[in-house]
């Protein structure tokens, strides 16, 4: 198969009572877990962007993946009885909404570490897709934005969150490099949307402590000035950390328990669920295409 964005069509359930989820390439989210009773169908459609190396742009070392589309289904008992894709054409080019950030948000493999990026699909129906070119390191000096710009076209989107790894670097500069690449989109009638950094867990005592580090100023400033959507997942994130109330607790959502910064997967759809109230709650033009 070829790469490029599929449109797939699946048909959950069967003969039998399951629960299935519904994955794709490198441990991509699709659909969340949903059960069907003995008999019972109900049918799914999705945008699946496929790219040559799996994952992230690049991570050496990382599993090479398997060519072409791939669909993976998972659970108890899944039950899957119809499957249908076709590789989008110039007729039926699908929303792309492009990913410019860094390892929080990008599609992560081995199923340890998760990126919000990467589970953000769960939450879109058709037409919309997501094409995930985060990268683990990168910064708001973004190296893979020539990739995104070779590929988006009129009336796609693009979601940018950087400030994990600014770190040292003063706000406006974070600033600059933000409206530099909004500035881009606007050029090519691409619709940007700012988000600021999730939280890093770093509790003192019952509460986070504080994420100023992360430059969600200067993503909320970038945002004002070019006159565009901002998402606060920074403030989002500490909110939901502190209903969870210490440190310990708020790591089980985290990689291996430990890492502060990276989620694991159910922390990724976390974040995302997240990004995707929020622009229903703001009523961003991407909100009809929810799912």
């Amino acid at each position: 198969m070829l790469a490029g964005n599929y449109l797939v069509s699946v048909k959950v359930g069967g003969a039998m009572a399951g629960d299935t989820y519904v994955g794709c390439e490198s441990s991509r989210g699709l659909l969340p877990t949903v059960t069907t009773t003995a008999g019972q169908t109900v049918d799914y459609a999705f945008v699946v962007n496929v790219r040559g190396m799996e994952g992230q742009p690049n991570h050496n070392g990382g599993p090479a993946g398997y060519a072409g589309l791939d669909i993976f289904y998972s659970g108890a008992n899944p039950q899957v009885t119809g499957i249908g894709y076709a590789l989008a054409g110039a007729t039926t080019k699908p929303i792309m909404v492009y990913m410019a950030s860094d390892s929080t948000a990008c599609d992560q493999t081995g199923n340890v570490f998760g990126g919000w990026g990467q589970m953000l699909p769960e939450f879109f129906a058709p037409p919309v897709g997501i094409a995930n070119y985060a990268n683990s390191g990168a910064s708001s000096n973004f190296g893979y934005w020539t990739d995104i710009k070779a590929k988006w076209s009129a009336g796609d989107w693009v979601i940018i969150q950087f400030g994990h790894n600014d770190k040292g670097v003063a706000d406006a500069t974070v600033q600059a490099n933000l409206e530099k690449m909004v500035t881009d989109a606007q050029a090519a009638k691409v619709t940007a949307l700012l988000v600021s950094p999730p939280s890093r867990v770093q509790f003192q005592g019952n509460m986070e402590g504080s994420q100023a580090s992360l430059h969600a100023i200067s993503a909320q400033n970038a945002a004002k000035a070019k006159g565009v959507d901002f998402i606060d997942l920074t403030a989002l994130s500490t909110a939901w950390y502190n209903t969870l109330g210490s440190q310990a607790a708020a790591l089980k959502f985290h990689a291996n328990g430990s890492d502060a910064t990276h989620t694991n997967l159910d922390g990724a759809a976390k974040l995302a669920s997240m990004v995707a109230q929020a622009i229903k709650d703001q009523k961003i033009a991407l909100a009809p295409y929810l799912r």
